[in-house]
């Protein structure tokens, strides 16, 4: 009934799971170890498809009894990490998250992670699913996705007597699939990664290896052979990163490496000295259990605070592997005594059960709002400062009603209620993240104030915003637009004040490109976008100001304060401004060039109260500064802190 035993195949297996688990713990040389997961497919792939035909050659196919197999095969570890993290999730999870949470587990338990992943996560790489404990899940949903129909279409060929060409059914299968996600990532990459259609070719080529022809090739070529595709993968592992487009044809790379490893290994006579080590064979056989712990113990090590070092990351692998090795030896490896049990009673007892039980809390979760009475007054006071995001509070007024039209000045108005404006705040997300502490400065000083901004525009008159779209770079045709608006605007209207401000440092990093059509360098672009930027600002009032940035969070959550009170710990949450040195230091030759060409611009540097030397606050007065899951945007109260902070310090800079 089952497929011989093969070392490699183990060894293979280990060397995905670490590929994963590396690159989820940041390692940057493994940059591209998500390809680990597609590994996962081919292997699938090729074990269960192999299983099936011979159970199907040999007439002994049960539809009840496959699914049994693989309630056994995935239900014991699932449930008991699903358990564990539960209750730590109950323990640290806010109650938003905690919704969140259990509709994920709700999700993930049906057999559903991918797309649930697909609608409300989304992008794979982004920083916000650091705290998503079941993210990983989402390929169990796809592979499990899969062995709904697969198993059918088998069964449906051998009735209709076509097993011969059963392989031209899955190279037909598996060049639809790798057409429909080519097309999928054209309209949505983030999308696509989650997505079962998309995937199927990379199990569908584990499916294939089956059908090929059976070769005769000396000893030494097959074991030369297999390690070349063993090179491939690890270099592949090292070399892709989050900007590959992927998956599609850039993952029939280690795919076809993966396939060809395991069609190559099946005639070789001597092992190889890795596939076959003791060691990859033990990880080999843990390597479920491995990939179901490895992703919420990270998270959960950010919930908890633990510094992001070398040191942690250590302490996480090693309780990572302990975790695997006791599911292994005394969850999955006891139940497997009921092979033999009825497909109902398994089904019945080791899924449908643990699953109700699982939807039942849920219901609660949410029918109970996440319990919010588990966290004290000053919890809930934190959370509200970090969720009071600008851009919600302030909606009209960011990139409304469109990049070429404003909102009134009746509609966005900060500070006291006067029939004159006397100040234009003009920029980007970043502008809008700082109107907290422009409101409350200008209704100290009895002024009104007008915001216009828009998302990923930092005023930058002539200069075209390009960002990446996979492997491709794409114009963003409303930052012109919008900036062409703003000049006009400026060119008809005259204000006492002109306020600009934005994420410089953004337009000095690798994330995005400027052009202007005359110089090359970016930090070149920037300085004659600004230039021009504040010229204009000058013909259009009596006084501009510039705004600087604050520094971005590093290794460190927003939501530190609030999580140490959670904890009944006591921290600084103080975070340095090292990381960013070089970027900080491009922008500062910069500033001192627009000084010299603007001698009466104001400056205002949030960092004066914000920071010490080099080491800086994420919060003030205990108002957490920056927004929930961000590292650059301040939240509204946020803004505020600071305002109030500067105000004490230095006065009124509005004045």
């Amino acid at each position: 009934m089952s497929v011989a035993y093969r070392a490699d195949i183990d060894g293979l297996r280990a060397i995905a799971v670490l590929l994963v688990v590396f690159n989820h713990l940041g390692w940057s040389w493994f940059s591209g170890g998500y390809i680990g997961v597609d590994i996962f497919f081919v292997i699938s792939g090729y074990l269960i498809t192999s299983i099936l035909i011979k159970q199907l050659t040999e007439q002994r196919f049960s539809i009840a009894h496959f699914y049994k197999k693989r309630v056994l095969r995935l239900a014991p570890a699932f449930f008991t990490v699903l358990a564990t993290v539960s209750v730590l999730a109950w323990q640290v999870m806010l109650p938003d998250e905690l919704i969140k949470y259990a509709q994920s587990a709700l999700y993930g338990t049906f057999l559903m992670a991918n797309l649930h992943m697909q609608n409300e996560v989304g992008d794979y790489f982004s920083q916000s699913v650091d705290t998503i404990p079941l993210l990983h899940l989402w390929s169990l949903g796809v592979e499990e996705q899969f062995y709904i129909f697969w198993p059918l279409i088998l069964a449906l060929v051998f009735k209709a007597r076509l097993r011969r060409g059963l392989w031209v059914v899955i190279v037909g299968a598996i060049l639809a699939s790798l057409y429909y996600a080519q097309q999928q990532l054209q309209i949505n990459a983030h999308k696509a990664y989650y997505s079962m259609p998309v995937r199927a070719f990379e199990l569908l080529l584990g499916a294939l290896i089956i059908f090929l022809p059976k070769i005769k090739l000396p000893q030494l070529l097959l074991r030369v052979l297999v390690s070349v595709c063993l090179v491939v993968i690890m270099v592949i592992a090292t070399c892709f990163d989050q900007h590959t487009p992927f998956p599609g044809l850039m993952a029939l790379i280690p795919c076809i490496a993966t396939a060809l490893m395991i069609y190559f290994g099946q005639f070789t006579k001597s092992h190889n000295p890795l596939l076959n080590h003791v060691l990859s064979l033990w990880i080999g056989k843990i390597s479920y259990p491995l990939y179901l712990w490895h992703w919420p113990v990270i998270v959960f090590a950010g919930f908890y605070l633990l510094p992001n070092t070398l040191l942690t990351q250590l302490c996480i692998l090693v309780i990572t592997v302990l975790l695997a090795w006791i599911t292994y030896r005394y969850i999955e490896q006891p139940t497997q005594r009921f092979a033999h049990a009825a497909p109902w009673r398994v089904i019945g007892v080791g899924f449908m059960l643990p699953a109700l039980s699982v939807a039942g809390s849920a219901k609660m979760v949410e029918q109970y709002a996440g319990f919010p009475e588990r966290f004290s007054y000053t919890v809930h006071a934190q959370l509200e400062a970090l969720n009071s995001f600008a851009h919600r509070l302030r909606a009209e007024c960011i990139g409304y009603p469109s990049a070429e039209r404003f909102s009134s000045a009746e509609t966005c108005r900060l500070g006291v209620d006067k029939a004159e404006v006397d100040f234009i705040l003009i920029g980007d997300s970043h502008a809008n993240s700082a109107t907290g502490m422009f409101d409350l400065w200008a209704k100290d000083a009895g002024l009104r104030g007008y915001d216009v901004t828009q998302s990923s525009t930092l005023y930058l008159p002539q200069v075209e915003r390009l960002a990446r779209n996979g492997s491709t770079w794409q114009i963003n045709t409303a930052f012109k637009r919008r900036n062409d608006a703003i000049t006009a605007h400026l060119s008809q209207q005259h204000y006492p004040m002109v306020v600009l401000t934005g994420y410089y440092h953004a337009y000095l990093g690798q994330t995005l490109k400027l052009q202007d059509g005359v110089h090359q360098q970016r930090q070149a672009i920037l300085y004659q976008g600004l230039k021009r930027a504040i010229t204009h600002a000058e013909q259009a009032s009596d006084q501009v100001i510039l705004l600087l940035d604050v520094p971005e969070l590093s290794n460190m959550s927003a939501d530190c304060h609030m999580r140490a009170e959670i904890l009944q710990r006591d921290m600084a949450c103080s975070f340095s401004k090292a990381n960013e040195a070089q970027v900080a230091a491009e922008f500062e030759q910069i500033l001192i060039r627009l000084k010299s060409d603007f001698p009466h611009v104001k400056l205002i540097d949030p960092k004066d109260v914000l920071c010490k030397a080099d080491l800086c606050q994420s919060s003030m007065d205990g108002i957490p500064i920056y927004r929930n899951k961000d590292d650059d945007h301040l939240s509204f109260q946020g803004a505020q802190a600071i305002g109030r902070a500067y105000l004490e310090k230095f006065g009124n800079p509005l004045q």
